[in-house]
């Protein structure tokens, strides 16, 4: 008799609050989904300590494993929290201040006190070197090599990390780039460098400067990480593949992660939206709107023919968290999707003319809400789902961890009291704010996109989005909310359904004459874009997710839930 073969596959995200696991059983096509508390001051214990948790209770063991998928909040955090490694950027002479001048708009012509987010690398630190490439590539100044190699001894002295190389025109040509890399490798090896011309082969240098400094910048970080994780996984006798998830929607090796980190900007909410369109097609819709509601934010994006937009740009790190064009704009494929409002952890208080606001800071995965009984005093939108009952104290976690309603119920009542409410009376207000800041977030992108609300279904999953998905689809008038098993891991399923890939995308400028050619451009079209594969589970098709349906009525939902 053959034995039975076993074909196990992990997907592990690191969110702001919880890592969540999804474990798959090839063999049997069943999935084992798992959740802990990320612990911020190293993911990597918190990733390590639930996959040790997941394949124990699974019976097996991490050497069982074939592939681990994972995403992470890593290079978001850094970038927002401004905690990446300290970074030098050599470019062509003249253009030093290109990261703080920008592109001179506004992104609210009426605020005469506008700010925008600092570069990530100070200017003492932004080195010129002549040497200048023309728009069409030729070369107009040969690049000076000593000046190269004396701007890089100074970055050095001065202890940088890293160091983006942004050259005028690299786009059109990389050789001035290419030579400085070699230059910085044979000097200092131990020094990270990034290249625009690789990052971002694409015209605007504002964006392609950015976009390197920012890969730069969380370079060293990336690198450390990654080898401290597949360190542990090889000494737990891993041989299996590990691969990361970037912000398109697919999956990247480590030697890529490493290399351009910036890609990574989005990966668990790019693994949402594959997970929306896979739910969906299983239960038969294929245009569905996704709402991921986790720990710290909760996002929306838009399923068309089973398959997820995609963006060529998104901003990091805004000053003014809703305004177009108050952030850092990174120049890479991302999955469209939109930050519609707060997550289980945000904050709720009383604003400056005593009106109740939530978020948009947020109590993270340590202290974390009151109810979690770590050290947390503030009241949070979890604290409030705990008060109104649509949380079970006793069965958070599968059971593995008890909430403390008292706990709760006493934060809810600092803002309650000078409102002379009651702590479910505050818990509701909480509720209602959330569900109308996040419905009017959604519906101002759908209707950008020329989209109704109406026309589609809703999918609402991570840790919150089953408790608030209803109210926001009421709001919208949606007239079906679709919730799937695992829906509290959905970003880590969609990992193991996602493909092998890297988007490239170069500039080619051409001149308008009479006799234009459109046949180069026109030849280089990529073809149509395939669905989303699903032979990354083909083995699946035997476990058809199973999904509540809800038809919505148009009537208001009850004050409380009990």
């Amino acid at each position: 008799m053959q034995p039975k073969t076993t074909s196990f596959r992990a997907g592990i995200d690191i969110g702001g609050t919880f890592t969540d696991f999804i474990l798959f059983d090839g063999a049997e096509s069943a999935i084992r989904l798992h959740k802990c508390l990320t612990t911020p001051d190293d993911p990597s214990r918190g990733l390590l300590g639930g996959l040790a948790e997941l394949v124990e209770a699974a019976g097996i063991a991490v050497a069982d494993l074939e592939e681990i998928v994972h995403g992470t909040t890593l290079v978001t955090n850094a970038v927002i929290e401004r905690k990446g490694a300290p970074i030098g950027m050599i470019t062509t002479t003249g253009f030093r201040d290109v990261l703080e001048i920008g592109t001179e708009q506004r992104y609210d012509i009426y605020d005469l006190h506008l700010t925008f987010p600092d570069p990530l690398v100070a200017r003492a630190h932004r080195l010129e070197v002549p040497g200048r490439l023309g728009a069409d590539g030729g070369e107009i100044t040969p690049l000076d090599e000593a000046a190269v190699i004396t701007a890089v001894d100074r970055l050095a002295e001065a202890r940088v990390e890293a160091i983006a190389v942004c050259l005028m025109n690299a786009y059109a040509n990389p050789a001035h780039e290419r030579r400085v890399r070699d230059l910085i490798a044979a000097r200092h090896p131990d020094i990270s460098v990034s290249i625009s011309s690789e990052v971002v082969a694409e015209i605007s240098e504002y964006q392609r400067f950015v976009t390197a400094c920012a890969n730069a910048y969380v370079q060293p970080l990336m690198d450390r990480y990654l080898r401290k994780v597949q360190a542990a996984l090889d000494s737990l006798g891993f041989t299996g593949a590990l691969r990361l998830m970037h912000s398109a929607g697919g999956l990247v090796s480590l030697d890529e992660a490493r290399a351009f980190p910036i890609r990574l900007l989005e990966s668990g909410p790019a693994g949402g939206a594959l997970a929306t369109a896979w739910f969906g097609k299983a239960a038969g819709e294929e245009n569905v709107i996704a709402f991921d509601m986790g720990g710290t934010t909760a996002k929306a994006c838009m399923i068309e023919n089973g398959m997820a937009h995609i963006a060529s740009y998104l901003e990091a790190g805004r000053v003014r968290r809703f305004k177009n064009g108050s952030g850092l704009p990174i120049k890479s494929p991302v999955v469209d999707m939109i930050e519609i409002g707060a997550g289980g952890g945000s904050i709720a208080a009383i604003d400056a003319v005593g009106l109740l606001q939530v978020g948009p800071h947020s109590a993270g995965a340590a202290p974390g809400p009151a109810c979690y009984g770590q050290g947390g005093d503030k009241p949070t939108v979890t604290d409030a789902s705990v008060a109104l009952g649509y949380y079970d104290p006793n069965f958070f976690l599968g059971g593995r961890m008890t909430l403390d309603m008292d706990a709760a119920n006493a934060a809810l009542n600092s803002i309650a009291a000078p409102l002379n409410l009651s702590a479910v009376e505050a818990a509701w207000g909480i509720h209602q704010v959330v569900g109308e800041n996040m419905a009017s977030a959604a519906r101002i992108h759908l209707v950008e996109k020329g989209k109704d609300p109406r026309a589609y279904a809703m999918i609402g999953f991570g840790g919150a989005g089953p408790a608030f998905a209803a109210r926001v689809a009421r709001i919208l008038g949606v007239g079906e909310v679709i919730i799937p098993q695992a829906s509290g891991a959905a970003s880590a399923f969609g990992f193991l359904t996602a493909p092998l890939s890297f988007d490239l995308v170069k500039s080619a400028p051409t001149a308008l004459a009479a006799d234009f050619d459109t046949t180069a451009i026109t030849s280089a079209q990529p073809p149509s874009p395939a669905p989303l594969p699903r032979s990354r589970l083909t083995a699946a098709a035997s476990w058809p997710p199973q999904v509540s349906r809800t038809a919505m009525s148009s009537s208001p939902a009850p004050p409380i839930c009990a």
